[in-house]
């Protein structure tokens, strides 16, 4: 994630997209739902922030064999 940097909610709702995309294509369905759920969690940002960084530190493995140990893919929007 060298080359990005998340500046706003958008950039947050972009990067989760991109991954439960790459998810989905790859077949793993409980990550995309876990990703999902995340940002659909809470009703403040800080709820879904924490929700969503909690999906990513117990998938990091997953995270990083979609999107590789540095890669980001930005979203098409």
């Amino acid at each position: 994630m060298s080359d990005c940097t998340i500046r706003t909610a958008s950039d947050v709702y972009g990067f989760v997209a991109q991954l439960k995309s790459e998810a989905e294509k790859h077949g793993n369905i409980d990550f995309a739902s876990e990703l999902d759920d995340a940002v659909h969690l809470g009703s403040s940002g800080l709820e879904i922030l924490g929700a969503v960084r909690k999906t990513l530190i117990e998938n990091h493995g997953e995270v990083e064999s979609l999107l590789g140990s540095d890669g980001y893919q930005k979203p098409i929007v």
